[in-house]
């Protein structure tokens, strides 16, 4: 699990910001010290907030925090007011390795997809909630979501992970927070974070036993003392004893005399485009003997209409599970396949992503985005002679596949 160290600025000032403004806590430490204790404590990544402009004030601390990024090497995701396109291209372009998004994400999401397309790995989203609502506009404005309900979209927009923090009780009692962050992160694969619920290093031994929980986000209990980062770092990082047996994922040996399973996310409504992917499957398995091919829309004996969209993304998690590498056909995909769910969790799980697509493909975002999340790409010709592409691409993979693997 990792640590983040938080550094909230606003006015200049190291804060802890309260649910209500003007409760605030200042901080006698300026955020360039605060960044080097961090740093030289060994943080691996810093998240720096800009308070007002997340709260909507005209005065700003961009300059200051793009100064900060300038004076460390370790990765910093910047976060607080960030609307624009052009914003999240600049603070890249100052060297910013995420941003974090919070009220835009729930308003704009073809700006996400956007961002998330153009910086692949980039994009944090940050929900707030209240409640059970999601809360934007700095925290003051409650939605008429719940974060359940946004966050299997939010991860079909190619974002990174997802922030939760509960802001009901910023200094006090974390459970209901705590369980609603284990609750989202068990609807997602992509990487979940758990903000504002760590104020000492039991806090911090109790997320890393929750399985799903990839990091913490912590500023008041840094700030304050009550804990140090070195400390933090220790906990998070000690192995568990007790692993359950089917939380242990175990190593194929894969290669000429060993079957390979692969999974062939290939999903697309066109008849003819279905069509292609199955005669793909029947080459690589005619070509390759020891390969197994598993088109989950086509193969499993599930009902779509029936099943409720976690029902169905379980069923795509459990073959998902069994398989080797994953296949994504990325010729013609679509934005609302499961393409993104099956490419995040499939990353997730160390599985080998294969991209298929033709030298003439003309990228749109999908498939741009898609294409990021691959480990190797495997590139043939587009032409008439259906058989012959699929030939090579067969050749093609079957040749990585035993060259990786042996």
């Amino acid at each position: 699990m990792i640590i983040i160290p938080e550094i909230q600025i606003q006015g200049g000032k190291v804060i802890t910001r309260s649910a209500i403004e003007g409760d605030d806590t200042v901080h006698d430490i300026s955020p360039a010290e605060a960044l080097h204790k961090f740093v030289a404590d060994g943080a691996q990544m810093l998240q720096i907030v800009d308070v007002d402009a997340a709260r909507g004030k005209p005065e700003r601390n961009v300059e200051l925090i793009k100064q900060l990024i300038n004076e460390t090497d370790v990765p910093i995701q910047v976060a607080g007011g960030i609307r624009t396109l052009s914003q999240i291209n600049d603070w890249f372009e100052a060297g910013a390795a995420r941003v974090v998004l919070g009220t835009v994400a729930i308003t704009d999401s073809p700006l996400v997809v956007q961002a998330a397309s153009r910086h692949p790995g980039g994009i944090i989203v940050h929900l707030a909630t209240r409640g059970g609502y999601v809360m934007i506009d700095g925290w003051k404005t409650q939605t008429a979501f719940k974060p359940q309900d946004l966050i299997r979209d939010l991860q079909m927009t190619g974002i990174a992970g997802v922030v939760h923090k509960g802001t009901e009780n910023l200094e006090t009692d974390f459970d209901e927070a705590v369980a609603l962050t284990e609750q989202l992160s068990h609807d997602v694969s992509i990487p979940v974070y758990s903000s504002g619920t760590v104020q000492n290093l039991d806090d911090i031994a109790r997320l890393r036993y929750l399985p799903n929980i990839n990091g913490a986000i912590i500023s008041h209990a840094l700030m304050t003392g009550r804990i140090n980062l070195r400390d933090a770092l220790r906990v998070a990082a000690e192995k568990e004893t007790n692993l359950e047996p089917e939380s242990i994922t175990s190593n194929v040996n894969m290669g000429i005399h060993h079957g390979v399973r692969a999974y062939l996310a290939a999903y697309n409504s066109s008849q003819a485009a279905r069509v292609w992917n199955l005669a793909l499957r029947d080459m690589l398995t005619e070509d390759n003997p020891y390969m197994e091919v598993l088109i989950p829309q086509h193969d499993l004996d599930i009902d779509i209409e029936t099943l409720s969209p976690r029902e169905l993304q379980a069923c795509y998690e459990a073959e998902l599970d069994k398989s080797d590498i994953v296949i994504v056909v990325l010729e013609g995909v679509e934005s609302e396949a499961w393409t993104g769910f099956e490419c995040g969790y499939a990353r997730a799980h160390g599985k080998y992503i294969y991209g298929i697509t033709s030298l003439q493909s003309v990228k749109g975002p999908s498939q741009r985005r898609f294409e990021a999340m691959c480990d190797e790409l495997i590139q043939f010709s587009a032409g008439d002679d259906v058989t012959k592409a699929h030939a090579e691409i067969s050749h093609q993979l079957a040749t990585r596949v035993m060259v990786k693997n042996q």
